[in-house]
């Protein structure tokens, strides 16, 4: 309720200047939205509540930032939405995160952080599924070992390869993005390290401990 009671105070004093603005100077052309593909104007609502939200996550506010996302109306903006896919990284919110950037990647495909963002969550995505396919067949080998289960992992894990070797070539394209992100370095030497390339895996290792 009062971070309700504060928007609306900052809203009516803004419009208040928005208004006297308007008066005197009814004779300026209205600036268009920034980065609205869809060229809608905003209501003046929408456009302090987009101010505050990205400037509050600039600010590292990401909580509160996320707390009013929902009362913006017209949320086709780039800024806005560039601002909200960094808050629910930064707040761990990963439902669905994979699906959110391919969606905004169509909006806007030439922007950068969407493309990235969807590249990661998309080899993490393939790492996760890999590894818990590799964990349930070395776990299905060791209740059982002898030689026709050793013959059926060896399978398995050389189907696992590839999807292992796709994860490593997102990862080494992630790290020519950003090459201090952990992220993407802990995605490289993992799946370095099933792909049983330990001297790149130990140069991935020397890194994270420079990094």
């Amino acid at each position: 309720m009062n971070k309700l009671k504060n928007i609306t105070a900052l809203l009516f004093t803004a419009a208040l200047f928005h208004g006297f603005m308007h008066h005197s100077f009814a004779t300026s052309p209205p600036q268009e939205p920034a980065n609205d593909t869809t060229a809608v104007e905003l209501s003046f609502a929408d456009e302090r509540l987009i101010e505050l939200f990205v400037s509050n996550v600039r600010q590292g506010n990401f909580e509160w930032a996320l707390s009013i996302y929902d009362e913006i109306e017209y949320k086709d903006v780039l800024d806005l939405q560039s601002a909200y896919m960094r808050a629910l990284e930064r707040t761990g919110q990963h439902e669905g995160i994979l699906e959110k950037y391919e969606e905004r990647l169509k909006k806007w495909p030439d922007h950068k952080p969407f493309y990235e963002g969807a590249l990661f969550h998309r080899a993490r995505h393939k790492y996760t599924r890999a590894e818990n396919r590799y964990q349930a067949e070395m776990r299905k080998y060791h209740q059982n070992e002898n030689a026709t289960t050793y013959a059926l992992l060896r399978r398995e894990l050389r189907n696992l390869s590839e999807d292992f070797r796709q994860v490593r070539d997102m990862a080494l394209e992630l790290r020519e993005m950003n090459p201090r992100d952990r992220r993407y370095l802990l995605l490289l030497r993992n799946s370095y390290q099933r792909l049983n390339e330990p001297e790149k895996a130990e140069e991935i290792n020397r890194m994270l401990e420079q990094n």
